[in-house]
């Protein structure tokens, strides 16, 4: 399977993305064992195309931990239901969608990445997950709804709860870009985001990314 694409995104923290292309049989046949007892602990029940997304992303996590010259360790969640790596320091985030599987891994923060395609879907969810304010800054725009979306998707991963409702993470005014950056307010705390457009140069769904360390402004 292809690596997409390696980034680092500060002096800490790194990012793959890993382009879906492997069969279910085969992810499952080549996957590390210490990333298959939790996998296999929490598969039951989901559909074959969830089971490839879940595999891959554990391929790019495998492939990025090789790529920073890290050893594998196994992979678990905590009460929370957030990835974590057991006896590291390392903090990780993961995303995935039908065409894509990325991995985010910090040295010094807790981190959170989300990624979306660009569909109609995000028009019907605009009214639950954005404020009014931030409505008429979309103004439905698919684009710029898959940000927000992926926005507050990451915020939550770091935070580690979505005890709040999406429209107490307030995104402020952003003008559209094929990559940008992008203020997320909670809690009276200011958070820089990172943000990209993938997808497009391999015929696939254009998606967004956004990716969010937690240290704030």
């Amino acid at each position: 399977m292809p690596v997409y694409s390696f980034s680092s995104l500060s002096s800490s923290s790194f990012l793959l993305i890993w382009k879906i292309e492997e069969s279910l049989d085969r992810l499952y046949a080549q996957l590390h064992p210490l990333f298959l007892a939790d996998f296999n602990n929490r598969s039951s029940g989901s559909s074959k195309k969830r089971i490839q997304q879940t595999l891959a992303v554990r391929w790019a996590l495998c492939s990025l931990l090789e790529k920073l010259d890290l050893p594998i360790v196994t992979l678990s969640k905590d009460i929370a239901g957030k990835p974590i790596l057991e006896n590291s320091r390392l903090h990780c985030s993961f995303t995935h969608t039908p065409y894509f599987a990325t991995v985010a891994l910090s040295t010094a923060f807790p981190i959170g990445v989300d990624m979306e395609m660009v569909r109609p879907k995000l028009n019907i969810v605009q009214e639950k997950i954005l404020t009014e304010e931030e409505s008429k800054n979309a103004n439905n725009c698919l684009e710029k709804l898959a940000i927000y979306w992926c926005a507050k998707e990451a915020l939550y991963k770091i935070v580690g709860s979505k005890a709040w409702p999406a429209k107490h993470i307030f995104i402020e005014p952003f003008p559209l870009q094929t990559e940008g950056k992008i203020i997320a307010n909670l809690h009276q705390k200011k958070y820089a985001m990172d943000y990209k457009k993938i997808g497009d140069d391999v015929g696939v769904l254009p998606h967004f990314l956004v990716f969010c360390e937690d240290h704030y402004l």
